[in-house]
């Protein structure tokens, strides 16, 4: 078969919002013409003409006045279903992946399966940070670990509460967040250098995503190019946990840990 005869199929399936209605129809059952009519809101010409195309390239068949889905046809359909899951889910998922880096391309695919989607938006601008709070408010008394390319108040009150509450932190910075905070946030510096139940570590390059894992479930966040959070992923699965439990490691063995950092040098130094 040749590509143009490919996409002439291809073509013939997606130009009409009837056809991969009709054929799902019919690898469910056997069916008329007119009990499609019933089912589908088209005319019966419509209805024939779309059969014709379907036996043409034998996708079904004609037994005693009913269509049915050939196997070629089922294979169709089925992939079909899928590609218009992966489409709509790529368009539900387009506030994140837009602002994606590194990370993001290598997101496992129960993320978009299982995953939901907090985006900022003109009417609700922090809508994303406030998503981001909540899950972190839910970590109370738990162990979190999390890789940040912006340092903001109301997460670092937020983590200064929840540590009284024997919340454990393992987090990594990178040297935007270092500045930042020591000029804006020398308590947050300071509770990551001193603190028992924290553990921060710079990492060598710029962190393009946020990433967040604990027991019961991971995030990860888009930053838009002033660095604020356009939208975030949380998901509960299983996969997704152990896929961020596994990249936050990884970012942490390449870090440093912030008191060997700071006894190096000054940040105003550099």
């Amino acid at each position: 078969m040749t590509d143009e005869a490919v996409t002439q199929d291809l073509q013939f399936l997606t130009g009409s919002r009837h056809r991969g209605r009709i054929l799902e129809e019919l690898c469910d059952e056997a069916l008329r013409p007119t009990e499609l009519c019933d089912r589908v809101d088209a005319t019966r010409t419509t209805i024939q003409r779309i059969l014709a195309g379907f036996r043409e390239r034998t996708w079904v068949e004609k037994r005693d006045g009913r269509y049915r889905a050939t196997v070629t046809g089922r294979r169709i359909d089925e992939r079909y279903r899928a590609l218009r899951t992966t489409v709509e889910r790529a368009d539900r998922f387009a506030p994140l992946a837009t602002h994606l880096g590194e990370l993001g391309a290598h997101l496992p695919p129960e993320a978009f399966e299982t995953g939901r989607i907090t985006a900022a938006s003109d009417q609700d601008p922090l809508a994303a940070v406030d998503r981001i709070v909540e899950w972190l408010e839910a970590s109370d008394g738990g162990h979190i670990q999390t890789a940040t390319p912006i340092v903001a108040r109301s997460f670092n009150e937020t983590v200064a509460s929840l540590l009284e509450d024997d919340l454990r932190v393992d987090m990594v910075i990178d040297r935007g967040v270092l500045e930042q905070s020591a000029t804006a946030f020398e308590t947050a510096l300071e509770r990551g250098q001193d603190h028992d139940q924290v553990s921060v570590s710079v990492a060598p390059e710029p962190l393009a995503d946020g990433l967040m894992v604990r027991d019961d479930s991971a995030g990860i966040a888009g930053y838009d190019e002033t660095n604020n959070v356009r939208a975030v992923l949380v998901s509960e699965d299983e996969a997704v946990i152990s896929w961020a439990r596994e990249r936050f490691e990884t970012i942490e063995s390449r870090s440093r840990p912030l008191r060997d950092v700071l006894s190096e040098t000054t940040i105003s130094d550099e």
